[in-house]
């Protein structure tokens, strides 16, 4: 069993469940390759002895597990809960038509994210005609809020309070994504908010380029987001306005929806 008691005076267990939670995110955000104890301090800002007490006990709990080579990865008890949160929750299926529907008019990969704290993950993603594919997220990934066209579409709709504490705490991570700064990000926020949609290039694959749009309940907070990814010598001004047109027009029909099915959402 995970000990929430903290050898930190100054953590109480609360702040350490906190900080227990944090790092399933950010083991899970490397799920293929695992993160070695010297990855996750760097990213965590936690010191070394605490961060290397807090992943011990989510390996003795089965939330994570230490593989050969020192790298951690995400246990078979966080795949046990993966299945039982899955069969209470059925947004990706309630979702899959509006994305094919977009891939299939704009021939471009189409990609559903949600937001897990300070994450982006993947719920779905769905691929057009078009013959060169681009597959920047698989389902089940993460990554920073707006590093991806997806997340970028999350974040911005934040609150501005909320917001900026958020790219505070991803400050750390964000030079991995092609050099991307907290100055860098707050201005693809800000012509977000401009143009109504996420529009970004080059963070998360050098040479792909990204729109999005979020899809909003009744009282104008990000649900989930929807991207179309495409290379950028395909992401002309005429084929972002016609993707532009097929996202805009299946969100309004994916936010009706959501928004008409939010009490059986929430059981």
């Amino acid at each position: 069993m995970l000990d929430i008691s903290s050898n930190d005076p100054k953590a109480g267990g609360s702040q350490t469940v906190g900080r227990a939670i944090e790092l399933l995110r950010l083991v899970s955000s490397s799920a293929r390759s695992g993160i070695r104890l010297g990855e996750v301090v760097a990213a965590s800002g936690l010191s070394r002895p605490t961060a290397h007490r807090l992943l011990k006990e989510l390996v003795d709990s089965n939330l994570l597990m230490r593989a050969e080579g020192k790298r951690y990865f995400l246990g078979h008890f966080a795949y046990e809960l993966g299945l039982s949160a899955a069969a209470h929750f059925h947004l990706r299926d309630m979702c899959a038509s509006y994305l094919e529907r977009v891939a299939k008019e704009t021939g471009d990969t189409v990609f559903m994210v949600v937001r897990s704290g300070s994450d982006s993950f993947c719920l779905d993603r769905k691929t057009g005609a078009y013959q060169v594919k681009v597959f920047s997220l698989e389902v089940g990934n993460r990554q920073p809020l707006g590093v991806g066209a997806g997340g970028l579409a999350l974040l911005s709709w934040l609150p501005e309070s909320e917001r900026d504490v958020l790219i505070a705490k991803m400050a750390p991570q964000l030079a991995a994504y092609g050099g991307l700064t907290t100055q860098r990000l707050r201005g693809l926020v800000a012509q977000a908010r401009k143009l109504g949609h996420s529009l970004i290039a080059d963070y998360a694959i050098e040479g792909v380029t990204g729109i999005g749009l979020p899809v909003l309940d009744r009282v104008g907070q990000p649900i989930v987001a929807v991207s179309v990814t495409a290379i950028s010598p395909r992401m002309t001004p005429a084929h972002q306005a016609e993707v532009l047109r097929v996202l805009q027009r299946e969100v309004a029909r994916l936010q009706d929806m959501l928004n008409q099915t939010a009490p059986a959402l929430r059981k």
